[in-house]
C-alpha cells in the first residue's frame, strides 16, 4: 500500500497508514523501514500528513486529511481537543487506550531494562474515564476581555486558551475557575505575560478531595508592591476579601482560600508556601478507609478512584492480601503524605515513612494520629541520604523498623536515583514494591536493582490517567536470596 520511501521534506504531504503509538502519545507510521511520527492519528487511521521535521532515522508529521479512520476512532468530546493537548487519546477508543498503555509497559521493561521472564498482569482501567482529576494547575495571561484562565497550548509558554470546560475536570473545579476568572476580571487585575516579566495573577491550583465535597483554591500572583500588580494604582489592588466572599457564597464546597507569591521567572503553581485568607490550608480525603490530610503543595494521586485500587495492589504485592497471616516491616520511600504505607499499617508489625518535602511529613504525622496508627514513623530527608546515614550508623532507627521485610518506592517520574537504587538494593528486603508512573523510568531502575540479588516477578500496569499516553504500574520484585515465584 505505502511506496518506497523518498526523500522526504519539510512541508512534504504524505499518505500513510498509522500502524501503532509511541510513547507520549504520537501515531508511528512505516514507510518501509523509516519512521514517521504522526501527530494527530491513531492507529488504523489512513491520512494525510505535511512533514514537519525531517530527520536521518525519522520523520515528524501533523495529519491534515482523514482518508480512511480507524476502526478504533472515535469523536473528541471537547471542543478543544487537538489545540489544548491535555488529552491527547480523547479520539481513540477506552479499551484500545488500555491495550497499548498495556503493551507499551511491556515494551518498557523489554527493551528498555532488558527484563523479559516476567508476567503482566492485566490493566486496571475505569468504569468511567472521565472527570476524575481531583486537581488543576492553571495558566493566567491577559486577553481582550481582561485575565484568561486556561490551559497552555503544547510548546507554548507564552500563551493561554481560554476555557469553558475539560471533560476530564469535576464541575466544581470548572466553577471555581470560572468565578476567579470574573473576579479578575471585575477587579482589573490583569493575567501574567512570561515574555515581558509583566501583570500580576500567574497562576490558578484547584484541588478536591471527597468527590469534590471539599475544595481548595491557591491563587498564585506577582508580589502586590509592584508596579504591574494592577497597573499602577491604588485602586486596583486586589481587595482579597471579595474574592474570598465570591467563592464562599458561589461554591460552598470551599473550605480554603490561599494566595501566594511568585516573584521570579520560573512558572510555578506549587511549593511557594503562602498565607490563608481564609479556612484551612488542607483538605481531607478518604481513600482505602483512610481519612488523609492532605495540604495544598503536598503529592497526592490525581485520581483519588483509581488510588484505592492501586493500593489495594501494593498490598496484595506487600503479601498483605486478604488472607494473609503475615505482619511485615514496611519501608515507605518516597512515602508523601503517608497514603500507601498507612494503607498497609494495620497489617503490618511497624511502618517506616522516608520522604524529602517537609510539609508532607508533617502530613503524614498527622495522618497517622487522625487514624489512630501508632505503628507508623516517618523521617524527612532525601531517601539516598537518610539509607546512607542509616547504613553508617549516623542515624540510629526505633528497634521495631529496623530492618524492613518489604520495601516500597513511589519515586518521581524521574525514577530511582543511582544512589537511591544502589541503597535499596543493599537492604535486600525479601519483597520490593515498585509503584511507577514513568514505565520507561522504572525499566532501567529495574535491571539495577537486578545487580543487588532482585528479580521482577510480575507488573500490574493501572489507568490513573484515561485519554493521555501516561501509565501507572506496580511492579513486584523479590529477592533471589529467598527466591520463590508468587
Amino acid at each position: 500500500m505505502i511506496a518506497n520511501t523518498p526523500r522526504l521534506q519539510k512541508g512534504q504531504t504524505v499518505d500513510i497508514e498509522v500502524s501503532t503509538l509511541a510513547f507520549g502519545g504520537k501515531g508511528v507510521a512505516r514507510m518501509d523501514d523509516f519512521v514517521i511520527f504522526v501527530t494527530g492519528a491513531v492507529p488504523g487511521d489512513v491520512v494525510r500528513a505535511r512533514v514537519t521535521k525531517y530527520k536521518r532515522r525519522y520523520a515528524e508529521a501533523r495529519a491534515e486529511v482523514l482518508l480512511t479512520p480507524s476502526p478504533d476512532r472515535r469523536p473528541a468530546r471537547c471542543a478543544l481537543f487537538g489545540g489544548c493537548g491535555g488529552c491527547v487519546w480523547q479520539n481513540l477508543d477506552y479499551g484500545a487506550q488500555l491495550r497499548y498503555k498495556a503493551s507499551q509497559v511491556r515494551e518498557s521493561l523489554e527493551h528498555l531494562g532488558g527484563v523479559r521472564d516476567f508476567a503482566l498482569l492485566p490493566i486496571v482501567g475505569m468504569a468511567d474515564p472521565w472527570r476524575y482529576r481531583n486537581r488543576a494547575d492553571f495558566s493566567i495571561a491577559t486577553g481582550t476581555e481582561g485575565a484568561v484562565i486556561g490551559f497552555r497550548p503544547p510548546g507554548r509558554w507564552d500563551s493561554v486558551i481560554p476555557l469553558s470546560e475539560c471533560h476530564l475536570l469535576p464541575p466544581v473545579i470548572e466553577g471555581v475557575r470560572a468565578t476567579v476568572e470574573a473576579w479578575l476580571r471585575e477587579s482589573g487585575l490583569p493575567g501574567w505575560d512570561p515574555r515581558s516579566g509583566c501583570g500580576f495573577a500567574r497562576h490558578l491550583l484547584v484541588r478536591s478531595a471527597q468527590r469534590g465535597k471539599e475544595v481548595l483554591v491557591s491563587l498564585v500572583t506577582a508580589p502586590e508592591d509592584t508596579d504591574d500588580a494592577g497597573g499602577g494604582g491604588p485602586e486596583r489592588r486586589p481587595q482579597w476579601a471579595g474574592l474570598v466572599e465570591r467563592l464562599r457564597s458561589t461554591h460552598p464546597e470551599v473550605v480554603g482560600v490561599v494566595h501566594a507569591v511568585n516573584a521570579g521567572r520560573a512558572e510555578l503553581s506549587s511549593g511557594l508556601g503562602g498565607r490563608t485568607l481564609w479556612g484551612r490550608p488542607f483538605l481531607f480525603e478518604r481513600v482505602a478507609g483512610l481519612t488523609l490530610k492532605i495540604s495544598i503543595d503536598a503529592f497526592f494521586q490525581t485520581n483519588t478512584l483509581m488510588a484505592h485500587e492501586l493500593y489495594t495492589i501494593v498490598a496484595r504485592d506487600a503479601g498483605l492480601a486478604d488472607g494473609a497471616t503475615e505482619s511485615p516491616v514496611i519501608w515507605d520511600l518516597y512515602s508523601g503524605v503517608g497514603s500507601i504505607g498507612l494503607s498497609l499499617a494495620g497489617r503490618a508489625s511497624a511502618v517506616l515513612g522516608v520522604e524529602a518535602v517537609p510539609a508532607a511529613v508533617a502530613d503524614a504525622e498527622e495522618n497517622a494520629r487522625l487514624n489512630g496508627i501508632e505503628n507508623a514513623h516517618f523521617l524527612e530527608g532525601d531517601t539516598a541520604r537518610v539509607l546512607r546515614e542509616v547504613a553508617e550508623g549516623h542515624r540510629t532507627l526505633p528497634a521495631q523498623v529496623s530492618h524492613p521485610d518489604v520495601v516500597i518506592v513511589d519515586p518521581p517520574r524521574a525514577g530511582l536515583p543511582k544512589k537511591a537504587v544502589s541503597r535499596i538494593g543493599e537492604l535486600q528486603a525479601p519483597r520490593l514494591v515498585y509503584v511507577s508512573c514513568n514505565p520507561t523510568t522504572m525499566a532501567p531502575n529495574v535491571a539495577q536493582l537486578q545487580d543487588y540479588g532482585y528479580r521482577l516477578e510480575r507488573v500490574t500496569p493501572v489507568d490513573m490517567f484515561p485519554h493521555t499516553p501516561h501509565v501507572e504500574c506496580v511492579a513486584l520484585l523479590t529477592h533471589l536470596r529467598g527466591h520463590q515465584r508468587v
